[in-house]
C-alpha cells in the first residue's frame, strides 16, 4: 500500500509541480535577440568566404577553414560579453561557450593536420557519453531558437 501512495504521490509531482520545459532554455529574451544578431554577423561574414569544401588543395583548404575560425573566435568573444541575469542562465551558457571552445580548438588542429599532412578528416572532440562536442552546442542553439549559432559546417 505504501508503495502505491508513493507512485501516486511521485505522479502528482511529475504532473503539477515538477518544473516544465527544456533545462537548457534561456530565461533572458534579450540575451537570445542579442545572441541571435551576433551569429548572423558572422554567418553573413563566413558567407563572404569561398567554399573550404572547393579548395583546389589543403593548404587552400586549411587557409579558408583558418580565415573561418578567425570570425567564429570574435563571434565566440562577442557572445561571452553578453549579460546574462540567472546563475541557470549563466551556467547554461558558459557551458556552451566551453563547448564553443572545443570546437575552435578542433577546427584550429584541423587547420594543422591539413597544412602538415594534407588531405585529411576533422577529427572533432567527443563528450562523455560518446557524442560529438558540435551536437551538444547545437542543441544548445536549437533550444534556444539560435539557427544562426548552429555550426557553420563549413568544413
Amino acid at each position: 500500500m505504501l508503495s502505491i501512495a508513493g507512485i501516486i504521490g511521485l505522479w502528482v509531482y511529475a504532473f503539477f509541480f515538477a518544473p516544465s520545459g527544456n533545462p537548457d532554455r534561456i530565461e533572458n529574451q534579450n540575451w537570445i535577440n542579442n545572441a541571435e544578431a551576433i551569429c548572423v554577423q558572422a554567418r553573413n561574414e563566413m558567407a563572404l568566404l569561398p567554399s573550404a569544401k572547393e579548395a583546389n588543395n589543403p593548404a587552400e583548404r586549411a587557409a579558408v577553414i583558418q580565415k573561418g575560425t578567425v570570425i567564429l573566435k570574435k563571434m565566440q568573444a562577442d557572445l561571452a560579453e553578453l549579460i546574462v541575469e540567472s546563475d541557470k542562465d549563466n551556467f547554461n551558457t558558459k557551458s556552451w561557450l566551453s563547448d564553443w571552445n572545443t570546437y575552435l580548438s578542433d577546427r584550429e588542429n584541423h587547420v594543422r593536420r591539413l597544412t602538415e599532412l594534407g588531405d585529411v578528416e576533422p577529427l572533432l572532440t567527443a563528450t562523455k557519453n560518446g557524442k560529438s562536442v558540435v551536437d551538444r552546442m547545437n542543441g544548445f542553439a536549437r533550444v534556444n531558437d539560435l539557427e544562426s549559432c548552429l555550426d557553420p559546417g563549413d568544413f
